[in-house]
């Protein structure tokens, strides 16, 4: 019989967390895509979503990479643990870059960021603001997946 990682069992949480919302009519799904790659030995799972009849966007994604596996199948907890990373990405438009100083401080001045612009002659300019917790998610933290899907839809709401 199989027996679900760590990585399969907190998608199913973020699924399930962001599903919810979709349901109740709060957001809107716009994008999933569970990948693997067999050169590397890594899954990443994200979900797209924004507020309904809104432009700016959230991908949220879940990556684990070998040495996440390896630790749950070995024990080995030194420096990788069973589990995986979250990436918050903020898709939008200038607007992202006006509140930057707002995002960083909902979440914490202790988080990563990177902001990315991109010029287009064909398309308006639009901003990814990428946030890294810096740190692994385990299965033990499920109930910080799901107020950190809560606090991402809060936190587009300020952006609209």
């Amino acid at each position: 019989m199989f027996d679900p990682t760590a990585f399969d069992n907190l998608k199913v949480v973020v699924e399930g967390a962001v599903y919810d919302l979709d349901l109740s009519g709060e957001i809107s799904i716009i994008d999933r895509r569970d990948l693997f790659d067999f050169a590397h030995y890594e899954r990443t799972y994200s979900i797209e979503y924004r507020l309904q009849g809104k432009t700016s966007s959230i991908i949220l994604e879940l990556r684990a990479d070998m040495g996440h596996f390896l630790a749950e199948k070995q024990g080995l907890t030194e420096k990788n643990e069973a589990g995986a990373e979250i990436v918050l990405i903020y898709k939008g438009d200038e607007t992202i870059l006006r509140l930057k100083e707002e995002l960083v401080h909902a979440w914490g001045e202790d988080k990563l960021w990177e902001w990315v612009e991109s010029h287009s002659s064909l398309h308006p300019v639009r901003v990814k603001g990428i946030l890294s917790f810096n740190r692994v998610i385990t299965e033990e933290m499920v109930d910080d997946i799901l107020q950190m899907v809560s606090y991402s839809v809060e936190t587009l709401n300020r952006l609209e």
